[in-house]
């Protein structure tokens, strides 16, 4: 299948097809909420010419660029593939996907096919993953959320913040909190996994923001207290006979 050209500050490919549903789905999303090209580009952290050419089917996004944009417009990453006829529906409780049909983007080399995208309000998102990237793992991406991966075929190094790199085969899995930069990286040939994402809307609600939530990760790496139990701890404790 043809793809699409690459823009430098997007730094991704995505199917032809795909571009345009990207696009139609992002401007559609921007319209309903009467926001314009530039206020769009602001709330997800994007430049307005960035915006405006993804828009437009010219260029697509990193997947940590389109969770962030996906999170300056207040809808989970699945929605921004999600057919228009199927966009709003937020009732549906279940899609079958035909394999082939699913929106693919070209993440660096790895091959992102996006699962169960017609079904709105989710707490997860599945995705295939074709890993055939290569490299050191310099370019790893955090996003929100906390995302689960299951090696289906081959080999894949995982190199996640904090963390010294990890070889998985077959049948491995990995959980972990999506806010620590990670990549997934071929050893020795093209190889498959599924992951699921969780909605960064599920995670805990005693951490206000992505900020906080990658320094409370490092803090307990590093072995230090839970700031969010340090948090409580730190709160007054009612005199014995005050009223509720």
């Amino acid at each position: 299948m043809e793809t699409a050209a690459m823009d430098r500050e997007g730094d991704g490919a995505v199917m032809k097809d795909d571009v345009s549903v990207l696009g139609d789905c992002l401007m559609r999303l921007r319209k309903r909420r009467g926001w314009s090209i530039a206020e769009t580009a602001r709330r997800g952290g994007l430049s307005t010419s960035m915006l405006w050419k993804v828009e437009n089917g010219q260029t697509t996004l990193t997947h940590g660029k389109l969770a962030q944009l996906a999170k300056g417009l207040e809808v989970p990453i699945g929605d921004l593939f999600a057919p228009p006829e199927l966009a709003v529906r937020k009732g549906g409780r279940r899609v079958v996907n035909r394999a082939g049909t699913a929106p693919t983007i070209d993440c660096g080399g790895n091959l992102h096919h996006f699962l169960a995208t017609e079904i709105a309000s989710k707490h997860y998102f599945p995705c295939l993953i074709e890993v055939n990237a290569e490299g050191d793992g310099s370019d790893a991406e955090p996003h929100g959320g906390e995302e689960f991966a299951y090696v289906m075929s081959g080999r894949v190094r995982l190199h996640c913040e904090g963390y010294s790199p990890v070889i998985m085969e077959v049948g491995d899995s990995v959980y972990f909190d999506a806010s620590l930069g990670h990549r997934y990286v071929s050893v020795d040939g093209p190889a498959r996994m599924l992951c699921v994402y969780s909605h960064p809307e599920h995670a805990r609600q005693d951490e206000a923001t992505e900020h906080e939530r990658h320094s409370r990760a490092m803090q307990l790496l590093r072995g230090g207290p839970d700031p969010a139990l340090l948090a409580e701890d730190a709160t007054p404790a009612r005199r014995s006979g005050a009223r509720s």
